[in-house]
């Protein structure tokens, strides 16, 4: 009978937390964009960015998104060496899956505005792409969004994996896309998206609950980033409003894509 009692008692205890939570979830589904504070703002949060940044999940989403991204590339008339800009780099783990993808005769040029970011960079793609010598290829730069460190029309794609919700003026920063691709230049944006499905944000604000960095948990990361991304409809606005060619925009359950189709 005590037992059955302590049972009883810890089941309804639970109910009330699960209800509790699933509460709080609810009404903190985003409703509209909120721009936030950037986590790279905060050394400790950067850190543990750069540690998640090395977990298999991750590894696997630049290994597909950089493998998806640079296979045009293979199709070059005249053999003339391409170019790859990757905006916004972060911890490097984009950077490192591309290094690993494309010939060794490939220019990577990887930009980032936060200060000391490239050094984690350089650290993270040195153990990813080291061993053959293909970070050696990698070139970091800081430098804002606002001016790419490259001329005009030199770039033949242009890569950038959660940083549009960043970005304090995205139309500038495509029109900067626009200006240094070359005439048959990709460029491919992937980020959060704000309307991702509800049961989507319920598990994100449970993994946030009971595994999120502690520096993360405390700028309320990633909830922060994905009330401060955009939808598919607002990034198509963005997006024409920039004159970027030919775009197509693709929506997963928590992601938005944004490239240039790519005609054979």
């Amino acid at each position: 009978m005590i037992v059955g009692a302590i049972l009883a008692v810890g089941a309804s205890v639970c109910t009330a937390v699960f209800a509790r939570f699933m509460r709080s979830a609810v009404d903190t589904y985003p409703s509209g964009r909120v721009p936030g504070a950037a986590a790279s703002c905060e050394p400790p949060a950067v850190h543990a960015q750069s540690r998640l940044d090395g977990n298999l999940g991750w590894r696997i989403a630049h290994w597909w998104l950089a493998r998806q991204s640079v296979a045009p590339l293979r199709r070059r008339p005249g053999l003339r060496q391409p170019t790859i800009l990757v905006l916004d780099h972060g911890p490097g783990g984009l950077v490192g899956a591309i290094a690993n993808a494309t010939a060794r005769d490939t220019t990577i040029i990887a930009s980032d505005g936060t200060s000391g970011m490239g050094a984690l960079a350089r650290t993270r793609v040195k153990e990813t792409a080291g061993r053959f010598g293909l970070d050696a290829r990698v070139a970091f730069v800081e430098q804002s969004n606002h001016a790419f460190p490259v001329v005009h029309g030199s770039v033949d794609l242009v890569i950038s994996s959660g940083g549009l919700h960043n970005w304090p003026e995205p139309e500038w920063t495509f029109a900067e896309i626009r200006r240094v691709l070359t005439p048959s230049g990709r460029f491919v944006v992937a980020d959060v998206r704000r309307d991702l499905p509800i049961g989507i944000w319920v598990l994100i604000r449970a993994w946030q609950l009971v595994m999120s960095p502690a520096p993360l948990s405390t700028l309320d990361e990633p909830s922060s980033s994905i009330r401060s991304s955009y939808t598919a409809q607002e990034l198509e606005w963005l997006a024409a409003r920039a004159k970027l060619p030919e775009f197509r925009i693709t929506v997963w359950p928590a992601w938005l894509i944004l490239e240039r189709n790519v005609h054979p």
